[in-house]
């Protein structure tokens, strides 16, 4: 943190803490110091309770584990991942360490990549540089491009061409609610196996003849955070963190490679 940074804290989030339960949840903990954890998030599991979802979350599990992460904001969660995405999400574990790294954060310091399998053939790598915005509606929120919303920016790189799919590499820019799945559909390439941003979706696939339902295959979007990097919040060395894709998305891709 530097002189003349400015970091908000919300008090009325601080004040509700008392009100979340613990739970005791499996979490897969990739890195652990005094300062902040790192965890490999699994799908089906929403980062913070919200409408519809009060508990059974990273954030109740969190405090399960770590019970002093209830006197920080968020219980120290730095960046969220969609419920059923996959991959790494970064923890602070010191009031101190939370600024330093939201600052990190806020000043696009901290490097966050992805993978995904996506609908159609992409030809080249690109950067998406499109606002968007969030809409309301009776079932869901849904984030739309619009010149009305908020810069949002997702690089994304070619790795694989499939028949019908491609695999792409993924670097966000901004971090904006659902800003891959959105951008990615707004192209024509949505995410295998979004339920929400689908406008360019291949439900159906066929192996010898043999027709195939997506979402049989992968019950989810086929979007994965593999890779962090950052400088530590305290003692300002690098940290680089890597997971493979989860076992769901390999038999994706090996279904891919047959057809």
């Amino acid at each position: 943190m530097l002189t003349g940074d400015k970091i908000y804290i919300d008090i009325k989030i601080l004040q509700e803490r008392i009100l979340w339960k613990s739970q005791n949840i499996p979490l897969n903990i990739i890195y652990n110091d005094n300062y902040l954890l790192i965890i490999n998030k699994s799908s089906n599991l929403v980062v913070h309770p919200g409408n519809g979802n009060l508990d059974k979350t990273l954030f109740n599990a969190l405090l399960y584990y770590y019970p002093f992460l209830r006197d920080l904001p968020r219980a120290g969660i730095i960046h969220r991942l969609d419920k059923n995405t996959t991959g790494l999400i970064i923890i602070a574990k010191t009031m101190l360490s939370y600024i330093n790294l939201k600052i990190a954060l806020k000043k696009h310091k901290i490097i966050r990549e992805y993978e995904a399998i996506v609908n159609g053939i992409v030809k080249y790598n690109d950067i998406i540089n499109y606002p968007i915005k969030k809409f309301y509606n009776k079932k869901n929120i849904r984030m739309n491009v619009t010149n009305e919303g908020k810069e949002a920016i997702t690089q994304y790189f070619l790795k694989r061409i499939f028949k019908m799919h491609s695999h792409l590499k993924i670097k966000l820019h901004t971090g904006r609610t659902h800003q891959i799945r959105v951008h990615l559909e707004y192209i024509n390439h949505s995410i295998v196996g979004d339920p929400i941003y689908n406008k360019s979706q291949i439900n159906i696939i066929t192996i010898n003849n043999k027709k195939y339902l997506i979402n049989k295959i992968l019950k989810r979007q086929a979007l994965h955070a593999c890779r962090l990097e950052f400088m530590h919040p305290i003692y300002n060395y690098p940290l680089k963190f890597n997971s493979s894709l989860p076992n769901d998305i390999k038999h994706l891709i090996s279904i891919l490679e047959k057809i």
